[in-house]
C-alpha cells in the first residue's frame, strides 16, 4: 500500500510540475545501445566513458548524456540524418534509435507514440508495444503500459492488429529515473568496442583487398591504429601512394581523432636482395625485412603488435611454414584478423566499408613490383637464417630506409 501512494504521489508531482514548466514537448534524441561493453563489470564505466568521447569526436553532437545502459544524443536543431550518417562510424555501438525524450507522464508518452507510428506507419499491418521499466517507481508496470498504449494506437490506427510474436513494427518504451524514451525500432550498427580501449598496433598497409579490411576488424575490437606501407619508386608511382593514401582515409573514418600513415621506399632493399638471394626466397626475405623495419616504427610510436591482411594458403608467401620464417624475426606479436575468412568474404566486407573499389585500381605496391615467378611455398627459418647473414649490407639499408619513411596525418582533425 505504502508503495502505491508512493508511486502515486510521484505521478501526481511530475505532472504538476510538468505543467508549471508550461509543458515540454517531444524532444527528439537518439537513443544509442552497446552490448559488449555492458560485460566488463568493473571496467565498464571507463568503456563507457571512451564509447561517449568517441561519439563527440566524431558524431559532433550538440548535447549527449548517459543513463543506465544507455547514451541519449539531443539533437537540439541538428537533423537526425546528420547524425545518422556519422553513427556507423563508431565502434561500440550495437544498435541506435530515433526516439523522444518525455517526461514522466501518459499523455506525453501517448502523444510521443501516436506522432512516431504515425511517421513511420507505411503499408505495415501488425504491430506490438514493448516497455521496459527499469525506474520502478513509475506507477504502470512494464505489461501495463504495453497493453495501455498498445489499446490506445488500436484506436487511432484501425488498420492495425496486433501480433506479439512478429510484429512488422515495434513501439518501444524505455521508462528510465529521469525520463521515459518512446521510440520505433532498433536500427543495427557493428557494435565492438571503442577504438583506443585496446590499445595501439600498426598495420602493414598494402594497395590489395586484404590488409584494409584487416585494419577495419582489428579498429572494431578497440584497437587504435597506424599504418604502414611499402612502395618501390619509381616502379610504383605517385598514383599508388594515393591510392594508399585513399584506402588510409577510410580507415580514418572510424578513429575519433586522426591517423598516421608512414610510407617506406623500399626498393634499395628490393634491389639488393634480388640481386644476391634466390628468386624463389626473394619473397620471403623481403617480408622478413619488412617485419623489421615496422618493429622499428612501432617501438617508435609505442605500439604494442603488428596487423597484416595474410589468410592462410592464399599466396605462396602465406603457407603455414611461410607464415612462422616471416613472423620470426618480429618481436611483437601479429594480429592476422582475416587468417581463416575465405576471399569471398573479405570481398564482401571491402565492398561494404568501401575499399574495394580503390584496392582494385591497377596501381601496384612493392610486393607486386619485386615478385618473384616461382616462390617458395615452403622455407625453414635455420635456411633464411643462412641466406640473410650473408646479405651484408641489409641491416645498414634497412636504418637508411627507416630514416627515409615518409609521414601523412590523415583525418578529421588535420
Amino acid at each position: 500500500m505504502c508503495r502505491q501512494l508512493l508511486a502515486a504521489f510521484f505521478y501526481i508531482e511530475n505532472v504538476v510540475k510538468y505543467k508549471m514548466e508550461g509543458g515540454m514537448t517531444l524532444e527528439k534524441v537518439v537513443l544509442v545501445r552497446y552490448a559488449e561493453i555492458g560485460l566488463k563489470g568493473r571496467n565498464r564505466g571507463y568503456f563507457e566513458s571512451k564509447l561517449i568521447e568517441n561519439i563527440r569526436k566524431i558524431v559532433k553532437p550538440p548535447e549527449i548524456n548517459k543513463r543506465y545502459g544507455r547514451i541519449v544524443i539531443r539533437l537540439k536543431e541538428q537533423l537526425f540524418e546528420e547524425i545518422e550518417d556519422k553513427l556507423k562510424y563508431v565502434f561500440g555501438i550495437q544498435n541506435y534509435s530515433f526516439a523522444y525524450a518525455v517526461v514522466h507522464d501518459i499523455e506525453k508518452i501517448k502523444k510521443a507514440a501516436f506522432e512516431l507510428m504515425k511517421l513511420n506507419l507505411k503499408q505495415q499491418k501488425t504491430f506490438k508495444v514493448e516497455t521496459k521499466r527499469s525506474f520502478k517507481q513509475f506507477p504502470m508496470k512494464s505489461q501495463e503500459m504495453s497493453a495501455y498504449i498498445g489499446a490506445y494506437l488500436l484506436e487511432q490506427f484501425p488498420q492495425l492488429k496486433v501480433d506479439v510474436h512478429n510484429p512488422e513494427i515495434t513501439v518501444g518504451i524505455e521508462i528510465k529515473e529521469k525520463e521515459v524514451f518512446v521510440f520505433i525500432d532498433k536500427k543495427k550498427l557493428y557494435g565492438g568496442l571503442p577504438v583506443g580501449v585496446s590499445g595501439k598496433a600498426l598495420l602493414l598497409l598494402s594497395g590489395g583487398i586484404d590488409s584494409p579490411v584487416a585494419g577495419w576488424y582489428m579498429l572494431k575490437r578497440g584497437v587504435n591504429i597506424e599504418t604502414i606501407s611499402f612502395l618501390s619508386p619509381p616502379f610504383t608511382t605517385e598514383k599508388s601512394v594515393k591510392k594508399i593514401l585513399d584506402l588510409a582515409n577510410i580507415l580514418a573514418n572510424y578513429v575519433p581523432d586522426s591517423l598516421r600513415a608512414w610510407i617506406v621506399p623500399f626498393t634499395e632493399i628490393q634491389q639488393y636482395i634480388k640481386n644476391n638471394v634466390p628468386d624463389r626466397y626473394s619473397l620471403i626475405v623481403q617480408r622478413r625485412s619488412m617485419m623489421r623495419i615496422a618493429n622499428k616504427l612501432a617501438a617508435k610510436i609505442k605500439a604494442k603488435a603488428l596487423i597484416t591482411g595474410e589468410n592462410v594458403g592464399q599466396v605462396a608467401s602465406q603457407t603455414l611454414t611461410n607464415l612462422h620464417s616471416i613472423e620470426n624475426v618480429s618481436k611483437l606479436p601479429v594480429l592476422r584478423p582475416l587468417i581463416g575468412f575465405d576471399k569471398t568474404e573479405i570481398v564482401n566486407k571491402s565492398k561494404e566499408i568501401g575499399t574495394y573499389e580503390i584496392s582494385i585500381l591497377p596501381y601496384i605496391d612493392s610486393c607486386v613490383a619485386f615478385a618473384p615467378k616461382n616462390p617458395a611455398t615452403s622455407s625453414s627459418i635455420n635456411k633464411l637464417e643462412v641466406i640473410e647473414s650473408k646479405l651484408k649490407k641489409l641491416s645498414t639499408l634497412e636504418e637508411t630506409v627507416f630514416e627515409k619513411i615518409k609521414k601523412y596525418v590523415i583525418g578529421r582533425n588535420v
